[in-house]
């Protein structure tokens, strides 16, 4: 399973406030930074975030992100204090992701087979392994930790999952369908009247559109959606060469011609992104429901309090996904 990469795909975070204050969640007030005790680092529900969990992330997020093309961003040449607190933020979206997921599974009586808990128990032994007594000393972590943390991953990415499977990736021409047009968008109606008059008349679109459009391009592709929807209605019925009369929204007024009602390449590019659309909403709306339902806790003078050490020379291990991965696949 190649969560790593899939999990990243889709966005989405609880209110996670690093800083003592409170936040809304659908018109309820959920508060942070209340104690959550000395060793954890959040709290969802009735799931608890440790400070080591929080530390072997921070430790291979830090080697994942912390170079561009082969340059170390851990050096004198670059902010660390910048680079740090971005890793940090980036650890705890990640972490609130699988915890959210795990929270999920809980709920829908998900769990990890005999098999799925085996190969978290051995990858935590290689990836244990793989671990310097540096490494070991910044995380405090032990064998039997990795596996909790292991297993932690494997049941989200298992959810994760069967919750992409579970998408429709049946989409029609109709729906992907991207064309391309001129467009002229004015705010003034007595302009877009004159407009109108110059249309019925006979003067070239084009010529027209470059010269009254108050858009920065006045040639665009695009597919449904990306106008409102009134828009949508008139468009997307133009045939090509076709110019449509003036069309109110967006505080003005729209006229399009038709260059292309079809764009093959762009289409067939579309429908990617359309499912991509589905699943995000998909974990948009789990997300939604178990904020709403489930009390939220940052330990925020923990979690502000942790920092690498001065010389970060000697954490250098960034295995953590990727062994768990070996074993899951």
């Amino acid at each position: 399973m190649k969560f790593i990469k899939r999990i990243t795909a889709f966005v989405f975070t609880i209110c996670l406030c690093l800083t003592m204050s409170a936040c809304t969640i659908n018109d309820k007030e959920v508060y942070f930074g209340a104690p959550s005790g000395h060793s954890t680092v959040f709290k969802i529900g009735d799931m608890k975030c440790s400070k080591k969990e929080a530390l072997v992330y921070l430790l291979n997020e830090k080697n994942i992100y912390g170079s561009v093309n082969g340059v170390n961003l851990w050096s004198d040449d670059y902010d660390v204090s910048t680079m740090t607190s971005s890793i940090k933020d980036l650890t705890m979206e990640h972490l609130t992701r699988v915890y959210v997921l795990n929270l999920y599974a809980e709920e829908n009586e998900i769990e990890l087979s005999d098999a799925e808990k085996k190969a978290c128990e051995d990858a935590a032994a290689e990836y244990y392994k793989s671990l310097n007594s540096a490494e070991k000393s910044f995380t405090g972590a032990k064998k039997g930790d990795i596996e909790k943390i292991y297993e932690h991953y494997a049941l989200a990415s298992k959810v994760y999952q069967e919750l992409m499977d579970s998408v429709d990736e049946e989409v029609s021409e109709d729906e992907a369908r991207v064309m391309e047009a001129f467009v002229l968008f004015v705010s003034d109606e007595s302009k877009a009247q004159e407009i109108q008059g110059m249309i019925d008349y006979g003067y070239t679109f084009e010529r027209l559109a470059s010269t009254y459009t108050e858009l920065d391009s006045y040639q665009v592709t695009f597919g449904r959606g990306e106008y409102p929807e009134e828009v949508d209605e008139v468009v997307f019925n133009l045939d090509t060469d076709e110019v449509s009369t003036a069309v109110a929204a967006d505080g003005g007024y729209y006229f399009f011609q038709c260059l292309d009602k079809y764009n093959e390449e762009l289409s067939e590019a579309n429908k990617e992104v359309i499912i991509e659309n589905r699943r995000k909403q998909v974990l948009d709306d789990i997300v939604s429901d178990i904020e709403n339902r489930n009390f939220s806790d940052m330990n925020t003078k923990l979690w502000n309090g942790i920092d690498f050490p001065e010389d970060v020379s000697e954490l250098t291990n960034d295995k953590l996904f990727a062994t768990l991965n070996e074993y899951l696949q």
